[in-house]
């Protein structure tokens, strides 16, 4: 059967997929203003400019819509690596970014957020992001009106969060009566984040807004197969009045690699006059980031992978409707390739059939295609190199028993050389399969089925990853019991992947899902660094401890 319609679509933010489609369409003047935005700012911005790489050197882009070539972006040297995080340095040494107020730099952020909320600027931004990672335009909108949200809510937060606290001393002589405390939250430093290509701008957002609110300075290197909207971001933050060297921009590779033996991004996380690295990609490039980090003593954040677990009991029969909204949420958007994704569905042996029967007829109405086509509700997978990826453990899936269900695409001619892949329910899987134990990050279900609570609970856990996990029953205490069972950072009760502003998103520590937080307060204080004042509230004051009156 071929492709048809999508149940209602979103991304891991939810709630902002309705605004985000609101007025978006790829009209002949919206196309030609991304494409003036892409030749304009398709080079690394170095002290608020854009300038080419040493000796003019680029990589390719390719469209994942039909495989054929789209632009190119500047393929930064170790030279240029070096000149993005030397000016970063200075300018965090300089102060004329963490010198400011919090409120001033909070202006600065509002800024951002209005420009990037402006009605040309979001439809812009969404056909580059679309045509760049390959997302319908619909998602690509509602991840850019989410970036304005991230902005406006560090904006709103850090006057808050970055102001001097006092602390409670004994009372009394030696206490209270002769010291104060307090502690003061301290711009880390120059930050170098290295981000994905699933939600480009968004995921570099959720970086360089809670960074730059604390005072940071931030080195951004995005992922080659989607840097556009990120090349694009650092005229806004330049127009919005940061000075140069808060935001740098460089891209490159991998894939391709320096002459040196090196890469961009290792270049990047090998410089010595960088504080903290932010990361968020695959667990053997996050062991990259530590080993460069570990002779530096370097605070290192970690956003890995996933391979997330759905629960759902017997008793959510009689919500079966909003049970497969929720399920196709959690494996289906982004084309499944969000680390957060609930790509193991544990059913209750009762519901079991009906419930793929359900999900593999509702799977047969997405639309497939076009990322900008009316319509369109998936996408193609990023590149050839992810396509080739998840069809080829999809081979290996049914060569370990798995039964694969899923419908025929039906892509127009013109898009034949596109990276698609339909959306697919593995049945009958063994617990040791690849597609039970791996993260495959495509639009593949693997389903268990499950006779007991402590069962599922098992099941759910019995993987190194530690991120994301989900459970639906109608009954509010199962929920909450089987929540404080599953071993992972975030719990999405009677839904899936839903994430706002303000809650904290990262890995259970000790899991293979690595450590630290995005969003929310925890956040914006992975960009700072505590500092504890103890004064003397009296001069002259002394213990005498040595003989002073």
């Amino acid at each position: 059967m071929a492709l048809q319609v999508l149940c209602r679509k979103a991304p891991a933010l939810l709630n902002q997929l309705g605004r985000g489609r609101r007025g978006v369409s790829a009209t002949a003047d919206v196309i030609t203003a991304a494409e003036a935005t892409v030749a304009r700012t398709n080079r690394l911005f170095v002290d608020n400019k854009y300038v080419d790489a040493e000796g003019g050197a680029t990589l390719s882009v390719v469209s994942p819509a039909d495989g054929k070539p789209l632009t190119t972006i500047a393929h930064a040297s170790v030279a240029d690596v070096d000149r993005a995080v030397r000016s970063a340095r200075a300018c965090f040494d300089g102060a004329s970014w963490s010198g400011r107020s919090v409120q001033d730099r909070a202006e600065v952020l509002r800024r951002i957020a209005t420009e990037l909320r402006s009605p040309g600027k979001l439809a812009e931004l969404s056909i580059i992001e679309s045509r760049d990672c390959g997302k319908p335009l619909g998602e690509s909108s509602a991840d850019i009106s989410f970036c304005a949200d991230v902005f406006d809510y560090y904006a709103e937060i850090a006057p808050q969060h970055l102001v001097p606290s006092p602390l409670s001393l004994p009372e009394g002589e030696g206490g209270s009566n002769d010291f104060a405390a307090r502690v003061e939250q301290e711009p880390l430093g120059a930050v170098g984040c290295v981000t994905p290509w699933n939600y480009p701008l968004m995921q570099a957002v959720m970086k360089v807004a809670p960074a730059l609110a604390a005072g940071c300075t931030v080195v951004l290197k995005p992922s080659p197969l989607a840097s556009l909207t990120c090349c694009a971001m650092g005229e806004l933050v330049a127009a919005a009045g940061a000075p140069p060297g808060a935001l740098n921009i460089i891209t490159g590779g991998p894939p391709e690699i320096l002459d040196c033996g090196s890469s961009t991004g290792q270049s990047l996380i090998d410089h010595a006059l960088l504080d903290k690295v932010s990361f968020t990609g695959s667990g053997a490039a996050g062991q990259k980031m530590l080993e460069a980090s570990a002779s530096k003593l370097r605070p290192t954040s970690l956003e890995l992978g996933g391979k997330s677990a759905f629960v759902v009991f017997e008793d959510a029969r009689e919500y079966l409707d909003a049970v497969v909204d929720w399920v196709m949420v959690g494996i289906f958007s982004c084309t499944g390739q969000v680390c957060s994704a609930t790509s193991r569905l544990i059913v209750h042996k009762d519901l079991e059939q009906e419930l793929v029967d359900r999900l593999v007829a509702a799977a047969a109405k997405i639309r497939v295609g076009d990322p900008l086509a009316e319509g369109t509700q998936m996408g193609p997978l990023v590149s050839k190199g992810q396509h080739q990826k998840v069809l080829k453990m999809l081979e290996v899936a049914e060569t370990q028993g798995c039964t694969r269900k899923a419908p025929a695409l039906q892509i127009p001619d013109g898009l034949k050389d596109g990276f698609y892949v339909p959306p697919t329910v593995l049945c009958d899987v063994p617990v040791d399969s690849s597609a039970w134990r791996d993260e495959i990050f495509g639009p593949v279900l693997a389903v268990r089925s499950f006779s007991t609570e402590e069962e599922a609970i098992q099941l759910a856990n019995d993987t190194p990853y530690g991120l994301a996990n989900a459970v639906y029953s109608k009954d509010s205490s199962r929920c909450a019991r089987v929540s404080a069972k599953l071993k992972s950072g975030i719990v999405w009760e009677n839904c899936s992947n839903v994430l706002f502003q303000s809650t904290p998103f990262g890995g259970r520590m000790g899991k293979a899902s690595g450590f630290g937080f995005e969003y929310g307060v925890p956040g914006l204080l992975e960009y700072v660094s505590p500092k504890t004042v103890v004064r003397a509230t009296t001069p002259g004051y002394a213990w005498g401890a040595y003989g002073a009156a």
